[in-house]
């Protein structure tokens, strides 16, 4: 009895286990469920066993894959997760196709299928040659500098290496330089490319991978570039002066002697002439030239002096005339005459005649008796009143004439 129930035990154990398992896996694959589907990156196809004396001499491509894996996995999943490979082992030099194998580091990933399936790849002898380095100068040097000799290249060839169909392509190994900006010595490290009559051929190594080239640059010349300062000779017309004075272009590039260079700050224009000069005056004029040096593309410049009338003041004495006295009545000031200030531009101010100023006080409505009036200036369009002084008059309003007595 005992076996018999120790029996059903183990069996209600195993059983009870077993939906465990069941309930646990439905549950996991519920909440983590497997999704089928091209992985997006391509992954590229590596070589394995290759003899150390022969090369792939073609490109192998790279493989799509299809593949089974839970959620977690695929968000996990990176390009490195995968390993496509071509077993060249034992393999001689020639055409050969080979099947590629793919596997993933991902344990719960499973791989479908993938695309291509196999590759035809070409083995080749590898070959090595050495070629000279050739240097491409790009461009040119600045004006007044120039290269000297030829360019100083370490090591002077390089080792190509690769496959023979490929190698046998090279004719050497060229560096370029570019010599716009150049103005000194200068050594610099370059990755030589192997070049043949088509251009840059690929698929191939150079050993080593960068060499060094001097190119070596002296100054012929100094270059500089100058302010230019107009020269403006002699004085505009009476009660005008200069207001500014322009040059276009303002400065010039010259070129000479470094030394002389070194010392020249400005550089000024033939003479403009604005003796007498009323408006602005406008010239085209050469840029003087020290001796030993030369203005690149030389040409004339423009020069615009401005001229205008100069501000000025003005004191001018002037009778006060009265206005609106009623007939009948005479009137006297006292004083009889002011000082006018006057200001505005000193050619409209040296014009002004003798009736272009007047001073006035108006007695419109005054009667007879004493008044303190102010007085009001006038003067031509053009012309500012600054000031009266004094600013206002005494004035004494009387009959013109006797009242005749009324009779007894």
């Amino acid at each position: 009895m005992r076996s018999v129930a120790r029996a059903i035990a183990t069996w209600r154990f195993g059983l009870a286990l077993s939906v465990a398992v069941v309930l646990w896996a439905s549950l996991t694959f519920a909440q983590n469920p497997e999704r089928e589907d091209v992985y997006p990156t391509d992954i590229p196809i590596e070589v394995r066993g290759l003899a150390p004396t022969l090369v792939v001499a073609n490109e192998l491509g790279s493989v799509r894959v299809r593949i089974v894996a839970p959620e977690d996995s695929w968000r996990r999943l990176q390009a490195s997760s995968f390993r496509a490979t071509l077993d060249l082992a034992q393999l001689p030099a020639g055409l050969h196709q080979r099947e590629i194998t793919v596997e993933c580091s991902d344990p719960d990933v499973r791989m479908l299928v993938w695309t291509p399936a196999k590759t035809s790849v070409r083995i080749e002898e590898t070959r090595t040659i050495s070629v000279p380095v050739r240097v491409n100068f790009v461009g040119a040097v600045p004006f007044g500098y120039r290269v000297v000799g030829a360019p100083l290249v370490s090591p002077g060839t390089v080792a190509v290496v690769g496959p023979a169909s490929i190698v046998e392509k090279v004719t050497d190994a060229g560096v370029t330089v570019r010599m716009d900006e150049l103005k000194s010595t200068v050594e610099r490290t370059i990755k030589p490319e192997p070049r043949g009559g088509s251009g840059v051929v690929g698929g191939v190594r150079v050993e080593p991978q960068s060499v060094s080239v001097t190119v070596e640059v002296e100054q012929i010349a100094g270059s500089k570039a100058v302010p230019v300062v107009a020269s403006v000779k002699g004085q505009p017309a009476a009660g005008f002066g200069l207001a500014g004075v322009a040059v276009e272009p303002s400065t010039v590039q010259v070129v000479g002697d470094p030394s002389v260079l070194e010392r020249l700050s400005t550089l000024t224009t033939q003479d403009v002439d604005v003796t007498g000069s009323t408006a602005d005056v406008s010239r085209n004029v050469s840029v003087v030239r020290p001796v030993g040096v030369s203005v690149v593309g030389e040409a004339p410049l423009a020069v615009r002096v401005r001229v205008t009338p100069l501000p000025a003041q003005q004191a001018r004495t002037v009778a006060v005339v009265a206005t609106g006295l009623m007939a009948g009545l005479t009137a006297t000031m006292e004083p009889s005459s002011v000082t006018v200030v006057l200001s505005g531009p000193q050619p409209v101010l040296l014009r002004l005649a003798a009736g272009d100023v007047e001073g006035q006080v108006d007695l419109t409505a005054l009667g007879p008796g004493s008044f303190l009036v102010p007085v009001t200036a006038t003067a031509s369009e053009g012309v500012r009143i600054e000031r009266t002084e004094p600013d206002r008059v005494a004035v004494v309003v009387t009959l013109s004439t006797a009242v005749p007595a009324l009779a007894p």
